[in-house]
């Protein structure tokens, strides 16, 4: 029997990981305890045009294995987004050994948050037949769609699409189903494969961007006096949601519960936070309560920390509004220093890693950190991993462009 509605525990039990620093979780999360940066000069598209020249392209090993992954048919139908979010769901579905049968299917939802279709992906000239499959190619919604379809899965089935929050958004609404009783179990994918010509060319007329085309591994600095802007790159994470009881019932490993969640607007401005962290604050409050969890329960954050001056300064205040003395207690830290920033597959990387960093009780570092900025006063655990023996719990931060925030709460389980 189901629990109450809205009363059911909710676990993760599957990650699947891909980004700059390797082609499976195992791969990125002993780069990120190593504190590797997977930043390079960008080898994939021609960036003669281009101020920035470095970025966060995903492996050779991984492109090998995503090119023999695939039937032709398949490939000519989607994007190589699409074909990341499903190999990133395989390798989540794989780590749990979850096999539902006959009507369990209809119990499972896939969510994806993914910011926008890999759009320079148009037809190929060379290949005309391509025409046949624009449409479902650019759809946004073929990310959950194909997933659903690949493994039969029968739940509620859609895209969220916030920025760089997409990711936690879509765990937030695939936690929503399970708490509520309309799913067992859930696929969450954040994603995005935007690291090409057009999109570079729009963050730097943003200003956004960090341009440290001579030494690519430094350029990401969260927290850092130095920092100049973040470094876009391609990533997603899958992870496999259960109600507990569902996890217990096939004595399933759990890495984590996750607790709580939140989400809330700023309300200020289309790209820049709002200088004072109050509302950021107000979605790390609001999901410690959505959690049951007091500020001195929890010793880590994953911050968003994007390494922008203007991010980095507001969310160390939003931190010191919402846990007050104990902030300076808290151990902080971005992987982003080492990913780069994925936009859409931020939130599900960095929660996949919040999760691991409770199950191994080992918090990664905030890599290139080296000069103390005095808006950024906090413990951002400089440069090397930091054992965590006592963690019960820890929040995940993305902050989106157009003020969408969201903070995961995750427990040790």
């Amino acid at each position: 029997m189901n629990a109450p509605a809205g009363n059911r525990r909710v676990v993760i039990t599957g990650i699947g990981m891909v980004t700059s620093l390797g082609k499976d979780t195992k791969s990125c999360w002993e780069a990120l305890v190593a504190g590797r940066s997977g930043i390079r000069t960008i080898q994939r598209f021609d960036t003669r045009d281009c101020s920035v020249k470095i970025g966060g392209e995903l492996p050779d090993a991984y492109y090998e294995f995503e090119n023999t992954s695939f039937p032709r048919r398949m490939r000519n139908q989607t994007l190589s987004s699409t074909r990341l979010a499903m190999l990133c769901a395989k390798e989540a579905i794989e780590d749990a050994n979850f096999h539902p049968q006959g009507a369990e299917l209809d119990r499972v939802s896939v969510v994806s948050g993914c910011s926008q279709p890999n759009y320079q992906e148009g037809q190929d000239p060379l290949k005309p037949d391509l025409g046949n499959y624009l449409i479902i190619r650019q759809m946004v919604n073929a990310v959950p769609a194909w997933i659903s379809i690949q493994h039969g899965f029968k739940g509620a089935t859609f895209n969220v699409a916030t920025a760089c929050a997409s990711g936690s958004f879509a765990i937030t609404s695939a936690l929503d189903l399970i708490r509520s009783g309309r799913s067992d179990a859930a696929i969450a994918v954040g994603l995005d494969h935007l690291l090409n010509y057009e999109t570079m060319m729009g963050f730097s007329a943003l200003m956004a961007l960090a341009n440290c085309n001579d030494r690519p591994t430094e350029a990401m600095r969260p927290f850092d006096a130095g920092r100049t802007g973040f470094v876009l790159a391609n990533g997603g994470c899958a992870l496999l949601l259960e109600s507990e009881e569902s996890a217990q019932r096939r004595g399933a490993r759990a890495y984590a519960q996750l607790a709580g969640a939140a989400y809330c607007s700023e309300s200020h401005n289309i790209v820049a936070p709002e200088p004072t962290g109050s509302q950021m604050a107000r979605s790390m409050t609001l999901a410690m309560e959505d959690a049951g969890l007091a500020p001195a329960d929890i010793g880590y954050i994953s911050a968003h920390g994007t390494s922008t001056i203007q991010n980095d300064a507001a969310e160390t205040a939003a931190t010191k509004i919402a846990f007050g003395e104990h902030a300076r207690k808290l151990c902080i830290s971005s992987q982003k220093s080492m990913t780069g920033h994925t936009i859409g597959g931020a939130g599900a990387i960095e929660c996949g890693a919040t999760a691991l960093i409770l199950h191994h009780q080992l918090a990664t570092p905030t890599i290139n950190h080296r000069e103390r900025d005095p808006n950024c006063d906090l413990d951002y655990v400089p440069n090397v991993a930091r054992p965590l023996p006592q963690l019960k719990a820890a929040l995940s931060n993305s902050f989106g462009f157009g003020g969408h925030n969201c903070t995961l709460a995750l427990a040790r389980a």
